[in-house]
């Protein structure tokens, strides 16, 4: 006789995740048009409900689980193709799925960055869900979680593109002679734009490139210290 295979887990048999999903479906009806915070603060629940293959809290909810139930929740909310549906609908109807999918995760990117700088505030929580990790910090990195939040990039890469423009503005088309006056104005400005990077940005970096901006900050380095002595 044949071996039975296992039956998959099902997220209805995890404690809590039914009332959770019965909140976030009455947010999720509201369509794709709404503000997305309020539903992306409920799901986020269900990333301390579900738990990944070490047994913590799924906080990128990529289980079975966790993506089970947001599948299940679109569904639910009407974003599913039904027997008789016309191409064009079911295309419209992929479209406005893929649109809800992707607002609750940018949203949700806010809301779990600020759950996790609060466990910093409140050591009782984050003892009792995350007892291997002494701060935050260390949360982050074993998650692979960028500490900003997806707004707060996009925003500090506006502050660098705003910087930078006001750079070129300062050297008047290409005139690298930078009147004395306006000196002040120029190195408070290239401060701003160097200020919008972080390590966490350059991590990314391959090696050359990041042997290159090296060698390009040892030379702005010298340059700066150079004009400082300057001023003495």
């Amino acid at each position: 006789m044949a071996t039975k295979k296992p039956s998959a887990p099902r997220w209805q048999e995890v404690p809590g995740a039914q009332e959770v999903m019965d909140r976030a479906l009455s947010l999720a009806a509201a369509g794709p048009a709404r503000a997305y915070g309020q539903l992306a603060a409920v799901v986020f629940e269900t990333a301390l409900l579900f738990t990944n293959a070490d047994g913590l809290p799924d906080l990128r909810r990529e289980s079975y689980l966790a993506r089970r139930w947001m599948s299940d929740l679109l569904d639910a909310a009407g974003y599913k193709p039904v027997p008789g549906m016309s191409k064009e609908m079911r295309e419209k109807l992929a479209k406005d799925r893929t649109s809800m999918s992707q607002g609750i995760r940018a949203a949700m990117s806010q809301v779990r960055v600020d759950y996790l700088r609060g466990l910093d505030n409140d050591p009782a929580e984050r003892d009792r869900r995350f007892s291997a990790f002494g701060s935050s910090d260390a949360i982050f990195e074993y998650y692979r979680i960028v500490p900003q939040a997806r707004n707060e990039l996009q925003a500090g890469k506006l502050q660098a593109l705003q910087a930078a423009s006001r750079i070129g503005q300062a050297v008047e088309d290409g005139d690298l002679t930078i009147p004395p006056l306006r000196s002040p104005q120029v190195v408070r400005t290239f401060r701003q734009a160097i200020a919008t990077l972080s390590p966490e940005a350059l991590a990314c970096l391959d090696r050359t490139t990041a042997d290159q901006l090296r060698e390009e900050l040892a030379e702005t380095r010298a340059a700066l210290l150079a004009l400082e002595e300057s001023l003495s």
